[in-house]
């Protein structure tokens, strides 16, 4: 398979075949060489880049939360670094854009809760417009919590051509949901009626929406919790909703409270998907559509009624593994003004943009 390449379900004779080697499929592309802060770097076509999305600290303290997983190799966590010029912070970043002008990239806004800064959010908004040709498919990864309170917010990003808005939330009810995301007292989206009122109006006025399921054993771990879950999707209106299981960390981190309960709290994609579909014949009311597959990666999509749904492993040993093969898989900028081939900011250095 090829990065990113949509596998059909015609094609595939065997998925449990490919559930046993799901990220170690990927075939990278050819790199492309760029001359970047003075120095030459191989690029991967199609990669992401991410402005580390950290204008405040983060209004939910997710049990989950890959931010504050502490890798073996890391000086420093960028969750604890939050942008303080931003004045420097957006011109740093529109510099390290110049350099990359003429590469095309995915935008992949995330890291902490870009959206709990209204201002600043749109201030980048206006920055992606401005490099328009830059970035030809844009996603914004958020608890939604700014949308819900600001309603220059969601206009902003339809202006702005992001192609989808993926939307977390591990429980419909917000008791169940809370356990997980644990939302900061007095933010309005833990609530049920204001969630819902969010995703009509993403659905109504916004760019497209993925809801996003982080499968756990103390939420959703079962398929009849699965099919739960799509039926309230549904009733809102959701086309597409992802389950994403936690990923694996293998050895690469410092032990911790999220470590420790990603381990206590995962739940098998893989156990899932065997019981969904064992051979060729899916689950009834279910039909599968196909596999794509990335560096460390690797989702089964499948349709439940009117709702795309989607199942996703990932691995972040698969991770370390792509970007320490002297290409860069994917680029960060963190709020120190270091652009890096990696999570870490002190690993898979490219340069620093402040001037």
């Amino acid at each position: 398979m090829t990065p990113n390449q949509f596998r059909r379900a015609a094609d595939i004779t065997s998925p449990g075949e490919l559930r046993d080697g799901r990220w170690r499929l990927f075939e990278p592309p050819a790199p492309v060489e760029r001359l970047l802060r003075g120095g030459r770097h191989w690029l991967r076509p199609g990669l992401t880049f991410t402005p580390y999305a950290n204008p405040t600290p983060c209004n939910a303290h997710c049990s989950f939360c890959s931010e504050e997983l502490l890798r073996t190799d890391a000086a420093r966590l960028s969750a604890k670094a939050i942008i303080g010029d931003h004045e420097r912070y957006f011109r740093g970043l529109a510099l390290a854009w110049r350099e990359l002008e003429g590469f095309p990239m995915g935008l992949s806004l995330s890291g902490l809760e870009a959206t709990t800064h209204p201002q600043w959010l749109l201030t980048l908004l206006e920055l992606v417009r401005a490099h328009d040709a830059l970035f030809p498919w844009r996603v914004l990864y958020t608890n939604g919590s700014g949308l819900a309170g600001d309603e220059r917010l969601i206009p902003a990003l339809a202006s702005a051509r992001f192609d989808r808005v993926e939307l977390s939330r591990c429980h419909f009810d917000e008791g169940v949901n809370h356990r997980v995301m644990r939302f900061d007292r007095g933010v309005a989206i833990r609530r049920r009626e204001v969630f819902d009122e969010t995703v009509r109006r993403i659905l109504g006025a916004g760019p497209g929406l993925k809801l996003v399921c982080i499968l756990n054993s103390q939420a959703v771990r079962s398929l009849e919790d699965v099919e739960r879950y799509l039926d309230e999707a549904s009733r809102l209106g959701v086309k597409q909703v992802v389950f994403r299981s936690l990923s694996e960390l293998g050895t690469l981190y410092v032990e911790g409270r999220e470590a420790r309960w990603i381990e206590a709290h995962r739940v098998s994609v893989r156990e899932l998907l065997d019981a969904l579909m064992p051979e060729r014949t899916p689950r009834e009311g279910w039909t599968f559509e196909g596999m794509t597959v990335g560096y460390y990666y690797c989702n089964e999509v499948y349709r439940r009624g009117g709702v795309e749904v989607t199942f996703e492993s990932a691995s972040y040993v698969a991770h370390a593994e792509g970007v320490q093969r002297g290409v860069l898989q994917k680029l960060i900028f963190h709020s120190t003004g270091e652009l890096c081939g990696d999570w870490v900011p002190n690993a898979q250095v490219v340069g620093n943009y402040f001037e």
